[in-house]
């Protein structure tokens, strides 16, 4: 099931395939006008029990009004679950106030059931956190919502009108479990998203990706909000953005008893730091006995981290962490077979007791010796579950080369 929104020449032209409910009106719709067509763009996922899925061939039209549009979305998607927009070329643009209007009267609708919403373009044409304020204000039954976008959009007069309801209405209480974001290399302003996460006290998962933070203070007054507006976060995820420079939040963040899973994927968490640092990060891990999960992918560890890593699990240790994911992290054969020496040391030492359940290895350098890397994940799967792949290491990027 589908509907859909897109840019063709000047217009925004949509498309949908009701729901079971919905039918009877959109086949009155249909009888008085066939302006409504599609190729792709925005897909809705409708819930399984709402009525049979039926597919029907799109048809090209031109587009419907600003209202006639608003009116469509909440006439067509009130008993839909999840709608995915998603724009390559040339993107959502100023029709981004007119969805979001849509959106709003659907909310409104006494048999709306739409928890899940994704918006994904190549540009972005407001910034992320106003975008978000603008949709939790519109729908603030989301359980889901997911922004994401690559790049900033430079061109002039692309930018839809501000919204002026949307930046001086307070967002009202949201039921909001997953926020995740993307940033065009925006700076994340704790500021913008402060009044976000007052309004999620149900936001259990928060992922931000490819922020820039604006000042070595920002990720400080994170955490601080973080810990004050979402006492029932569990899981957080930070990729690709540069925490080089941020050891001490790091660690505030491992030894937090509420999160039970963390990840720091491509955050360059080594760049800067001594032998002192990780020895810190293992020893917090190991004092936590409620995270999970660690995910550690890209940071280039090697094999005298990975090594070194292997003491989360000593005898010593209260932790609870079952997943471990040093996936793309210049990792080679000998390395990964030391780090599994080490791992059959401890687990001896504690009476073949371990938490430890999952490993994830991919894109790492294991393809240089074969046979030493075969014993070492042999040995690796009598422990745990292993996942890696046969990845050719030639085609690492040329910084990787120098880690080693």
């Amino acid at each position: 099931m589908s509907a859909g929104f897109w840019r063709s020449g000047n217009a925004l032209a949509y498309h949908s395939s009701p729901c079971g409910l919905c039918r009877e009106e959109d086949k009155a719709q249909r009888q008085e006008s066939a302006q409504e067509g599609a190729e792709r763009g925005c897909d809705t996922e409708q819930d399984g029990h709402s009525g049979e899925n039926q597919k029907r061939s799109p048809k090209r039209a031109d587009a419907p009004t600003n209202s006639v549009l608003s009116g469509s979305v909440c006439q067509c998607l009130h008993t839909w679950l999840t709608l995915l927009c998603t724009n390559a070329v040339p993107g959502l643009n100023a029709n981004i106030s007119c969805i979001l209007s849509g959106l709003r009267a659907l909310s409104r609708h006494p048999e709306c059931r739409f928890r899940v919403l994704r918006v994904s373009d190549m540009f972005s044409h407001m910034p992320c956190m106003e975008l978000v304020r603008c949709i939790l204000s519109a729908l603030p039954q989301l359980h889901t919502l997911s922004v994401s976008f690559d790049l900033k959009n430079q061109l002039e007069g692309s930018r839809p009108e501000a919204n002026p309801s949307c930046d001086k209405a307070e967002i009202p209480e949201s039921c909001l479990e997953v926020l995740e974001i993307r940033f065009p290399r925006e700076p994340l302003h704790t500021a913008f998203l402060l009044p976000v996460l007052k309004a999620s006290k149900s936001l259990q998962q928060l992922s931000l990706d490819s922020a820039t933070l604006p000042c070595p203070q920002e990720l400080g007054l994170l955490l601080e909000v973080l810990k004050e507006c979402t006492p029932n976060l569990k899981k957080l995820s930070f990729h690709d953005v540069n925490l080089a420079e941020h050891q001490k939040e790091v660690l505030l963040l491992l030894q937090d008893p509420g999160l039970q899973e963390i990840t720091f994927s491509f955050c360059r968490l080594f760049e800067s730091s001594t032998a002192e640092f990780l020895s810190e990060i293992i020893n917090t891990v190991k004092r936590n006995s409620s995270l999970k999960s660690l995910k550690l992918p890209g940071n280039r560890l090697g094999n005298q981290r990975l090594v070194a890593l292997a003491d989360i699990f000593s005898e010593d240790s209260s932790s609870s962490l079952c997943q471990l994911d040093v996936s793309s992290n210049c990792i080679k054969p000998d390395g990964l077979l030391e780090f599994t020496k080490k791992l059959e040391g401890h687990i001896q030492q504690r009476g073949g007791q371990l938490p430890f359940t999952h490993l994830r290895l991919f894109q790492n350098w294991l393809d240089q010796d074969a046979e030493t890397a075969q014993e070492a994940l042999r040995r690796l799967k009598a422990v745990c579950s292993v996942v890696n792949d046969a990845w050719d290491s030639s085609q690492a990027f040329a910084d990787y080369i120098s880690v080693m």
